[in-house]
């Protein structure tokens, strides 16, 4: 299908890269691209490119992408910069442009295959064209044509994200670089890299409670005007990041600071108007994806519009062809845009830790992937947790063994490794076995769940009594540290644990207490770990707040937290939703997280055959600090 007459509305990136290759692709169709602003009036600095964008823009249009290459700047590194530490981490690619350049190009391109741009031409809505074959709406997160029609699309627009501002600045980085920087009003980070010979973006996030306490919303709200700039911010950041600038200035371009929106769309098209670019979804820039998805929907959209025979046979072509890699970014994205928002919580961090943190934040790259990329700062890391975490004077090469294999601070025992094993066994014969052979298979922590009613000995039965002391004298032995699994306010089982010699004791909150009013109990004879079962809620919805919130409480009368998964399936995607909640119970609890774990897997060096088993993604958690132990029974420890 060809059709003959084809409405842009929105001048960016995307309208002007679909309106030339829908004349490339047809010579003889009408296409007009419709922008309310001037050709050269644009917000923003430079955008990045990877190198994988820059071959499929080369594959759908090559001269096109020999004038972006051309005016365009790449680097291969990045680097982190955290307590006075530059950590370079290489193997990536990025190009680089100036936004305004790159608006310039684009618009030359779709001029020159005869493609109409009217600026200063907003179009009311999509029924303003109705006589369209074709209405492509490309302008943007906030575009007015999809809210017109936002129940219709099943529009979904999540402003949670954190704060940032955009400046440009003369100061010179090679690459693209992060900064991270405590104030007295709290902490700032930066996105900078270069896109022009003597031009860097500067990107600024922050949280919400440190952009009140610095004035910046009140500035924010002065700075309201279009076009307006925040000068209060400038010239604070510019103090904040002078380190980093080198004494350069930071620029302005309607640089003020916004709230980051997701944008989602149920549909994507409806009667004769697609949707494409920020106007049908949005991913944080951290993951550099907001002009390449935009783009690249121009690509499919242009594609799918030359061979179909239909305008809605086109559409949901180009909905299948984009959903799964939009979607898939957008996966990678949320979690990267919860950690740019929560990054001062984890500036504690040594650099070796919080740069591992940092790579790991999206799991779009395997710990095989970082490791080739990145092997001696991956190799640092790895040292840097054996020499802090195990006996003094440990040898500082790279450990040859998992994290796990690791010692452990908890509650003033001191486990031999990060593993436990928790016997459920229906008998106590079965379950003191159970206690021993964990210790003999190398198990740091073996534990024994009394927690539910009646599990526990009985007070006054001596010989069984008699058989559990000696069961915990032999994990002992074995260099094992017992511990006793109880329901939360059962005192006469803790207390009877404590008799037998188990030092540590995790007191079991019912699955079905509230996340408001439970209380961990009243004071014990030793160190008790709290154990909560996790929801099945996303980490940052409501509901998972609220319970991140109850734990953080839970916690600060424990010595550490057991998260318990609260199903039986190992998926990937169940995984990183408990995984997500260790991260934020540890990163504001500040005490040791124990997390259940899948049995059956083989304890082994994180690089061994097989990079992302279950060894390796266990690794990676604790060494990336997200956990402390994991609760699941390997197959054999080394």
């Amino acid at each position: 299908m060809s059709p003959r007459t084809i409405a842009v509305i929105g001048g960016g990136p995307a309208g002007l890269f679909l309106a030339r290759l829908l004349r490339l692709r047809d010579p003889a169709a009408e296409v007009t691209v419709h922008e309310r602003n001037a050709p050269d009036a644009t917000f923003g600095f430079g955008v990045v490119f990877s190198d994988r964008t820059m071959a499929a823009f080369e594959e759908a249009d090559p001269a096109t992408c020999a004038r972006l290459r051309e005016a365009s700047v790449r680097w291969t590194d990045m680097e982190v910069r955290h307590r006075g530490r530059h950590l370079r981490y290489g193997g990536y690619g990025f190009t680089a442009i100036s936004r305004r350049t790159l608006l310039r190009i684009l618009q030359e391109q779709a001029a020159e295959v005869g493609a109409q741009l009217r600026f200063h031409h907003e179009v009311p809505s999509a029924d303003a064209l109705a006589d369209a074959s074709v209405v492509a709406v490309a302008d943007g997160a906030n575009s007015r044509t999809r809210q017109a029609y936002a129940d219709v699309y099943g529009t979904t627009v999540d402003a949670s994200g954190p704060r940032y501002i955009w400046f440009g600045t003369p100061a010179r980085f090679d690459h693209v670089t992060f900064p991270f920087v405590r104030t007295r009003f709290g902490s700032f980070a930066a996105h900078a890299y270069p896109y022009e010979p003597s031009t860097s973006t500067f990107i600024v996030e922050t949280d919400t409670a440190t952009w009140r306490a610095a004035g910046m919303d009140r500035s924010t709200a002065e700075a309201r005007a279009p076009g307006a700039s925040d000068g209060h911010s400038r010239q604070l950041l510019e103090e904040v990041f002078k380190e980093h600038l080198d004494g350069h200035p930071l620029l302005v371009n309607n640089s003020k600071w916004s709230a980051f929106r997701v944008v989602r769309n149920e549909r994507w098209s409806h009667r004769n108007t697609v949707l494409l670019g920020d106007a049908a979804h949005t991913a944080h820039f951290s993951v550099g994806s907001g002009t390449k998805m935009a783009m690249e929907d121009a690509i499919a959209l242009a594609s799918a519009l030359h061979t179909e025979s239909t305008v809605s046979g086109a559409f949901r072509s180009y909905e299948r062809a984009r959903r799964p890699a939009v979607r898939r970014t957008q996966d990678w994205a949320e979690p990267s845009m919860r950690w740019w928002a929560t990054f001062g919580r984890r500036l504690h961090l040594e650099p070796e830790q919080f740069g591992f943190h940092f790579l790991t934040r999206t799991g779009a790259i395997s710990y095989a992937g970082l490791k080739r990329r990145h092997r001696d700062r991956i190799e640092e890391a790895e040292s840097w947790f054996a020499r802090r975490s195990g006996p003094s004077g440990a040898d500082a090469r790279p450990p040859s063994r998992s994290s796990l294999a690791v010692p452990v601070a908890l509650g003033g025992t001191a486990p031999a490794n990060r593993v436990a094993s928790v016997s459920t066994a229906p008998t106590a014969a079965a379950q003191q076995r159970d206690l021993v052979s964990a210790a003999l298979a190398g198990c740091g922590l073996t534990a024994v769940d009394w927690s539910p009613h009646g599990s526990a000995p009985a007070p006054h039965d001596a010989p069984a009594l008699a058989s559990w002391r000696a069961a915990v004298d032999r994990v002992r032995e074995h260099g094992g540290e017992p511990m006793a699994l109880v329901r939360l306010g059962d005192t006469v089982s803790e207390d009877l644990a404590r008799t037998l010699g188990f030092r540590l004791v995790e007191r079991v909150v019912p699955a079905s207490a509230g996340t408001g009013d439970t209380e961990l109990g009243g004071p014990a004879d030793g160190p008790v770990v709290v154990g909560v079962t996790c929801p099945r809620a996303p980490v940052h919805s409501a509901a998972g707040e609220e319970f991140v919130r109850w734990c953080t409480e839970l916690a600060a009368s424990a010595d550490g937290v057991h998260l318990h998964a609260d199903h039986e399936d190992w998926s990937g995607a169940a995984f990183t939703r408990l995984l997500g909640y260790a991260d934020q119970v540890r990163e504001r609890s500040g005490e040791p997280l124990l997390l259940d774990g899948p049995d059956g897997w083989a304890l082994r060096a994180p690089d061994a055959p097989g990079a992302e088993s279950w060894a390796t993604r266990l690794h990676s958690a604790v060494l990336a600090g997200r956990c402390d132990v994991v609760v699941a029974r390997p197959l054999l420890l080394p």
